[in-house]
């Protein structure tokens, strides 16, 4: 047998070798995977459970010790019965799904509309008026304080928006706060004995310069002019002159 003859046999028979080996080795290798699953026997569907009317915390411990998944906490408004309850799930109890599956929850977070009374934080420091409107489970909007000569500083002067009794959770409130007063009060309206004893205070001096007479009596004694007028900047120890008002003839004040 020449070698041209050997080397033509010798390559046809590895080439029959190869293709041998691959055809048994080919489904080995090429074969889809499978996956086994960590939890083995366990991963067999399971029963979601009813979980309404649960407090959130005790929705998600007994959808976790379920072997499920709290996906997701959504909000619903309702009534104040069921407030802070869940009211809704996805998917319903009884579902059959498998293990680890996400389940949804929606809680009631009570009434759109709450109570809401203005009137009785007027007056409030602004604190107090912040924990008065989160007691009602609203929420501000901030505070705009401006000067105010007779409402001390910090003291609520007015709400917006103004609605008697109740007031959506979506409108914030916000309070407008007083900043206060830095120059000369304002004496004008008072009586000579409140605008004194507000003028000690700021250790500065009354001076009644006149004593008008006047037909209101509603007005008898009390302040009706100062100079410097409310505002004006001082130092201690100025002079604050006022007029006064008195009844005279033909007044209520004599028959």
């Amino acid at each position: 047998m020449n070698k041209v003859v050997l080397f033509v046999i010798l390559v046809l028979a590895g080439a029959l070798l190869g293709f041998l080996s691959g055809t048994i080795s080919a489904p080995m290798v090429f074969e889809t995977p499978v996956f086994i699953s960590s939890m083995g026997a366990t991963a067999a569907p399971v029963t979601v459970p009813d979980v309404m009317g649960l407090s959130r915390s005790e929705a998600q411990r007994t959808i976790e010790s379920g072997n499920l998944v709290l996906a997701g906490q959504w909000t619903e408004y309702g009534s104040f019965e069921t407030m802070g309850m869940v009211v809704r799930q996805d998917p319903v109890p009884g579902t059959q799904v498998p293990r680890g599956a996400p389940i949804n929850i929606f809680w009631n977070v009570g009434p759109l509309f709450r109570p809401f009374y203005p009137d009785s934080i007027i007056g409030l420091s602004a604190s107090r008026a912040e924990e008065k409107i989160a007691d009602w489970q609203l929420y501000t909007a901030g505070r705009t304080r401006i000067p105010h000569p007779s409402i001390p500083e910090g003291e609520v002067i007015a709400v917006a928006p103004w609605f008697a009794e109740s007031i959506s959770v979506r409108r914030p409130v916000r309070l407008l706060v007083s900043s206060g007063w830095t120059g000369i009060p304002v004496l004008v309206g008072l009586s000579v004995a409140d605008a004194e004893s507000i003028l000690i205070e700021r250790r500065l001096v009354m001076q009644i310069i006149e004593e008008r007479t006047i037909n209101d009596i509603l007005k008898e004694g009390t302040v009706l002019e100062q100079s410097p007028y409310s505002g004006e900047n001082y130092i201690q120890g100025d002079t604050v002159s006022v007029v006064t008002g008195a009844v005279g003839a033909g007044g209520w004040g004599e028959w």
